[in-house]
């Protein structure tokens, strides 16, 4: 009757024992599961945000393509190119005082 009593309470303890650790791993693995539902928040965001600027890249290389006027106007600011008739004048940015 005593090992019995033994045995019994030594699988009830044994059972606490694995339930806590069970609860302990379910925790764990929570966190986990929230930060990387964070993490793809994130980068849901940031790949919006490429994609829009992809496709801003896009619209500027097809009106690059198809529009001599804006390619003499992008010629003229970014590079400094300009026809043989004009004249460009570069003003240094204003500085703050």
């Amino acid at each position: 009757m005593m090992k019995k009593k033994i045995f019994s309470l030594t699988l009830f303890i044994l059972s606490i024992v694995c339930l806590a650790y069970l609860a302990f791993q379910l925790n764990n693995t929570f966190q986990e599961y929230k930060h990387w539902k964070s993490r793809e928040s994130v980068l849901n965001k940031e790949l919006e945000v490429l994609r829009e600027e992809a496709r801003k890249h896009q619209e500027f290389l097809d009106r690059l393509r198809r529009n001599p006027d804006f390619q003499d106007d992008v010629a003229k600011k970014e590079l400094g190119y300009g026809k043989p008739d004009e004249w460009l004048y570069r003003f240094p940015p204003e500085t703050e005082k």
